[in-house]
């Protein structure tokens, strides 16, 4: 299982794109930074993202709560504090950032 990091907004970047091109359905995605404007409710990022055979999609809080978006969560895509965030990176066999 591989946990990918996106940390770039969806419209200023391809890296979500090219992470879900190659995620696999026991991987989990975790959006941080600017990466969590693509897990706001009716982006097509956020379509994008629940419509891909993931396992998990996760937003750190704190970011999401930075930019004014802890309202507007897509349904099924959590928001998670550091803590859970170390947990996954235990989890999970390898952590690949998309720049």
């Amino acid at each position: 299982m591989i946990l990918h990091l996106i940390n770039q907004s969806p419209l200023q970047s391809q890296a979500l794109q090219l992470c879900l091109r190659f995620a696999a359905s026991e991987d989990v995605v975790l959006l941080s930074e600017d990466g969590v404007l693509a897990a706001t409710s009716g982006s097509p990022a956020a379509a994008q993202l629940l419509g891909a055979p993931l396992r998990r999609v996760v937003a750190l809080h704190g970011d999401v709560v930075s930019r004014g978006l802890a309202n507007k969560l897509a349904a099924g895509i959590e928001a998670i504090d550091y803590d859970a965030f170390v947990a996954l990176c235990c989890e999970c066999d390898k952590v690949h950032s998309w720049f």
